[in-house]
């Protein structure tokens, strides 16, 4: 263990083997922090937060924070963090809003910069949230997701594992899983297939993953014919988490971005002929 003179660490605080403190940072009373663990300079670890171990806590990121609340009630939840999560400079994590609530991190999770994670959040396994990436109160986001840069996911909303939300995106309603969001109009684009790919998924898994798509936004069914056709089509495998998750919907879903419906929508500037150039440039002298 290395805790340096000029860290503030409460000796109510339990650290274990091979952590390491920098200076100027903070650590209250009643945190736990497993081993090998590294908290940097200006950080601060605040009363309710147990970690697991190899986490790294970078610059000035604040970890157990009070609830953003006007009605916060005067105790409050706890944060809990698994293993290999990475906190980058100035990420802020708060508490559950109840005494007997958590906000959740799992494992092997990559906090980037400025991001931000409310009360009562759950954050599964392997995610990525980009820099300024912002989850509000009682968000839940599944495994190996990926929030880009600047995103704003609305309380109460899921995001679907492995799911992909582009940079500056407004999340009001949840994210199915394996989906691709745009940034600029919030609405799914497609399948992540690229990650899909990546995670080492076999092709007819994919495929099954297209046609369940298909069901969703494409054949234009009601929305009780969509669930059991996703369930009786599909039993097994990634598509059948999608049954699970729409199922399980309370907000809402977000819609797949359409194009225009015809080329005669689009506007075309009319070119100059030669006539015409010339009568510019004598009226522009």
């Amino acid at each position: 263990m290395s805790i340096h003179p000029l860290a503030s660490v409460s000796p109510e605080a339990e650290l274990g083997i091979g952590v390491t403190v920098a200076a100027f940072a903070s650590i209250e009373a009643g945190v736990t922090i497993g081993d090998y663990c590294s908290v940097a300079s200006g950080a601060v670890i605040k009363s309710g937060v147990r970690m697991g171990c190899h986490n790294e806590i970078c610059e000035h990121a604040v970890i157990g924070g009070q609830p953003q609340h006007v009605a916060r009630p005067e105790t409050v939840g706890q944060v809990l963090i698994g293993d290999h999560n990475v906190f980058r400079e100035g990420v802020t994590v708060h508490r559950a809003l109840k005494p007997d609530g958590q906000t959740i991190v799992g494992d092997h999770n990559y906090l980037m910069a400025a991001a931000h994670l409310g009360h009562d959040v759950q954050v599964g396994n392997h995610c990525i949230l980009a820099n300024s990436a912002l989850a509000g109160g009682h968000v839940q986001i599944e495994d190996r997701a990926f929030v880009s840069g600047a995103v704003a996911i609305h309380q109460f909303c899921r995001i679907g594992r492995f799911s992909m939300i582009g940079g500056h995106a407004r999340v009001v309603q949840d994210v199915p899983p394996y989906m691709l969001i745009d940034g600029q109009t919030g609405s799914v684009v497609g399948l992540n297939s690229v990650g899909l790919r990546r995670a080492g998924f076999a092709t007819d898994e994919i495929t099954a993953l297209k046609a369940a798509y298909r069901v969703i936004y494409r054949r234009g069914l009601p929305w009780t014919e969509v669930l059991e056709t996703l369930r009786v089509e599909f039993p097994s495998g990634l598509a059948a988490h999608l049954y699970a998750f729409l199922e399980g919907g309370r907000r809402g879903f977000v819609q797949e971005r359409r194009g225009p419906p015809s080329a005669a929508a689009t506007l075309r500037l009319r070119v100059a002929d030669d006539e015409s150039k010339r009568n510019l440039r004598a009226k522009a002298g």
